[in-house]
């Protein structure tokens, strides 16, 4: 059994395995101010969950990197790699506000005690040279692991405190996700975070990211959007991605593989957002076509999940393939109207996206219009932003190829 907290609250016991796993809600966390559902697609006026949708929920928790996985059924003495088996391990400081405990763990968690390791300028670059080679984080003593992140790229976690850089356990939350530049394209991390500083520079909600140089090892920085501080304390804001909320397994993120569709994405935001978070996602797929940026799909997108009501969470993991040598990305995470392929994207397949999604054409042309006249003199003000400074050639690189490609596009849409 693992017994479900969000902040603090017991919400919840998860029990089973494989096909018996089962997930319970705890009637009486119900009556707190702050409760909210695990998922949006597992609401708590149905009391019991089983099945595919609790067991691809969790999957969604987890890395995508079978090699992670397997090291961690090593460590842990596992027989098998279920997200159950490996959240009672990993799953105490996960996306979102949920953590997963287990019985022996849960008096220390509500007494939330204060866990933090304070880590030297060596430590920190440790971290990054291990997680290059996929290593993480590993409390022997405990037999826990510090977090889990998801998605195919390798990643470490850190809380900022007043005295820089630390590990945290328990019930202490991270705050910062650290990302190494994918292995054999040359400085992807520059431009990871140019293309998250441009999309932000032109007014899309956008997760704060830096790039940070540990004793040598550069990597992404990204300010966690599902952590808030609160009278000096980290506390957890809930979340989960849109293949969580469809009930659908993180291996089927990309619409091309049976997975969720522009207009799936965007009816689950309608449903529990509102239409102004589907003009924001409009605004983010419009975003991603104009960086062409090929990696835009279902579990790149989340909800917020709160007391009050959900909101689309700021846009996260966005990155232009404008750099990435000679051959650029062909095909699109998510279809334009049907159209997988960047360069057969015309004016009518935005006229029949604007219908899939349910937004005005005109409104979404206009916005075509503004954000790629926008997006060049955003992308010059980056650019020479104090952290990337001294990349001033990914810079450059970034900015011709972008304008190359955006004379394509206007050809294409007749503007």
């Amino acid at each position: 059994m693992l017994h479900v907290l969000l902040g603090g609250i017991q919400m919840g016991d998860l029990d089973g395995t494989g096909n018996r796993l089962r997930f319970r809600y705890n009637p009486d966390a119900q009556n707190e101010p702050a409760f909210v559902p695990l998922s949006t697609g597992m609401p708590s006026s149905e009391l019991r969950w089983r099945g595919g949708r609790i067991r691809h929920w969790l999957q969604g928790l987890l890395p995508e990197r079978d090699g992670v996985l397997r090291r961690w059924r090593a460590e842990f003495g596992l027989a098998d790699t279920r997200p159950e088996s490996l959240l009672a391990h990993v799953g105490e400081d996960v996306a979102g506000a949920a953590q997963f405990v287990r019985p022996d763990r849960l008096d220390a968690m509500v007494d939330r005690p204060r866990s933090l390791t304070t880590l030297s300028t060596a430590d920190l670059a440790d971290l990054a040279r291990a997680a290059s080679r996929d290593i993480l984080p590993y409390d022997a003593g405990t037999g826990l692991g510090r977090f889990s992140l998801a998605g195919a790229q390798a990643k470490f976690a850190l809380q900022q405190t007043d005295q820089g850089w630390a590990l945290p356990a328990g019930a202490e939350p991270s705050t910062h996700i650290f990302k190494p530049a994918i292995a054999g394209l040359a400085d992807q991390d520059v431009s990871e975070v140019l293309s998250m500083r441009a999309a932000a520079r032109i007014g899309l909600p956008t997760a704060r990211a830096f790039l940070a140089d540990f004793d040598g090892q550069r990597v992404i920085g990204v300010e966690r959007y599902d952590r808030a501080r609160v009278e000096g304390r980290w506390l957890r804001v809930h979340q989960e991605n849109l293949c969580q909320a469809a009930g659908l397994s993180p291996l089927l993120k990309y619409e091309s593989q049976s997975g969720l569709g522009a207009g799936v994405c965007a009816g689950l935001i309608r449903q529990h957002c509102g239409n102004t978070d589907v003009a924001t996602f409009a605004q983010a797929i419009v975003y991603n076509y104009l960086i062409r940026g090929s990696d835009a799909h279902a579990q790149n997108y989340s909800i917020l999940i709160a007391p009050g009501g959900c909101r689309l969470a700021p846009l996260y993991d966005i990155n232009t393939t404008l750099t990435f040598g000679p051959r650029w990305a062909t095909t699109m995470a998510m279809s334009i109207g049907g159209e997988s392929q960047f360069d057969r994207v015309n004016r009518g397949a935005w006229d029949r996206f604007a219908r899939d999604i349910g937004v005005d054409p005109e409104w979404l042309h206009a916005e075509l219009r503004s954000l790629s006249a926008r997006l060049p003199d955003a992308l010059t003000d980056v650019r020479s932003e104090p952290d990337l400074a001294a990349t001033a050639s990914m810079g450059a690189l970034f900015q011709d190829r972008l304008a190359e490609w955006l004379r394509q596009v206007r050809s294409a849409l007749g503007t």
